[in-house]
């Protein structure tokens, strides 16, 4: 599993990359792709989402690490295609699996799919009985839902979602070398409060137990990829806490 998470982090992090370099050569260009994929879910929306269905981990760890609230894309592929957030994902089923305006369900509609995104009204769903995340569509409007496999599993759709195609490589995951680092929070820095508030949220823990974690520092609060570093080291300089960060080798980062 840990390999999936580390298959999400590639993807993401790779369209940070190219939108980086187009935002630089191109802001035009740039601002019809819209990246707000790095900013962690608020915890009651993660939960919100886990009471409702029981997801795969990789589609919930996707929520939470990248996608707090929904975002457009707009890409060759794609006329306008809405990737649900944490925050979105129970009205992104409005529409297919219930109706608002009457409240209520929808019978024609296979209880099983979960919409993750739609393009048009054209859905992207995971079957949540199969625990895998292989992405059906069908074409909205023709009377009946006619599902067919989209792509493989959810990475595949993120490659074909977020990266604009004149950006797409064919460069393989596994051949990409990624720079890995740990952050340690070895003391509460100038705000002590700013410091366990940032505990809390980030360990999804209770104040008491935020507390705990500060007086027991050095306290492990990340290891990843690079991408996630840099978020995670800006919001601990903002907040003004005491932290160590280390660039670790692969192994050190599965281990």
């Amino acid at each position: 599993m840990q390999n999936k998470f580390m298959e999400i982090d590639i993807v993401v992090q790779k369209m940070q990359v190219a939108l980086e370099k187009i935002q630089r050569q191109d802001p035009e260009f740039y601002s019809k792709y819209p990246m707000y994929l790095k900013n962690e879910a608020e915890e009651q929306a993660i939960q919100s989402a886990s009471e409702n269905w029981q997801l795969p981990d990789e589609y919930l760890y996707f929520l939470k690490y990248y996608a707090p609230e929904a975002v457009s894309w707009s890409t060759d592929e794609y006329i306008n295609l809405d990737i649900y957030g944490a925050k979105d994902i129970l009205e992104g089923q409005w529409g297919y699996n219930y109706n608002p305006v009457t409240n209520e369900d929808i019978s024609n509609w296979p209880d099983n799919y979960l919409v993750i995104a739609s393009d048009e009204g054209d859905p992207y769903c995971i079957d949540l009985t199969r625990g895998d995340t292989v992405i059906f569509t069908a074409e909205h409007g023709t009377g009946t839902w006619d599902f067919s496999i989209a792509f493989d599993d959810l990475v595949d759709f993120l490659y074909s979602a977020l990266i604009p195609p004149r950006f797409n490589d064919s460069e393989k995951a596994e051949d990409i070398k990624y720079d890995y680092y740990k952050i340690l929070i070895t003391g509460e820095g100038k705000d002590r409060i700013k410091t366990l508030l940032f505990i809390k949220k980030t360990l999804s823990c209770d104040y008491s137990q935020a507390k705990s974690h500060l007086d027991a520092t050095p306290l492990l609060i990340y290891k990843g990829i690079e991408l996630g570093a840099a978020g995670v080291e800006d919001e601990l300089k903002r907040i003004g806490a005491d932290y160590e960060m280390y660039k670790i080798s692969l192994d050190e980062f599965l281990s």
